[in-house]
């Protein structure tokens, strides 16, 4: 198991958990909100992380996204391993009728992956596969 130091920067800020221990992910809470105006919603998470070398954080939505009008504005956030400041969240509120989150929601998932490094080869051919260069939906036929 790895450690991972967290700083609260907030009174209401809590250490991240899962619901059940065999989950993948870990539930982060909303301490602070401010509607953008523009149809985006700023929330703060009030903590930051001291994550392990090789290390990333990936910010996911919750599979409950769908009850909210929200939309996590870039899909998945990363933290780096070099970042120590508040992790954050923008959303779009694109179905206004529904309730955003609000305060004290459980408003995204956050996964730590070990994180590999490569090297890029340049070369004039790559190998054939059933796929090949079939995308956009072309094993779906």
């Amino acid at each position: 198991m790895k450690l991972v130091k967290i700083k609260l920067l907030h009174p209401n800020a809590q250490i991240p958990k899962k619901a059940i221990d065999t989950d993948a992910c870990y539930d982060v809470v909303a301490v602070s909100k401010n509607d953008l105006g523009d149809g985006r919603i700023h929330y703060g998470l009030g903590f930051a992380l001291e994550i392990p070398e090789n290390t990333q954080l990936d910010l996911r939505s919750r599979s409950s996204i769908h009850k909210t009008g929200l939309i996590l504005s870039n899909c998945i956030g990363t933290g780096d391993e070099e970042y120590r400041g508040e992790y954050q969240a923008v959303f779009y509120h694109v179905i206004p009728t529904l309730p955003p989150y609000e305060i004290g929601d459980k408003i995204l998932q956050i996964q730590l992956r070990t994180r590999e490094d490569v090297e890029f080869e340049t070369t004039e051919e790559l190998s054939n596969t059933k796929r090949n260069t079939g995308g956009f939906g072309s094993t779906g036929k």
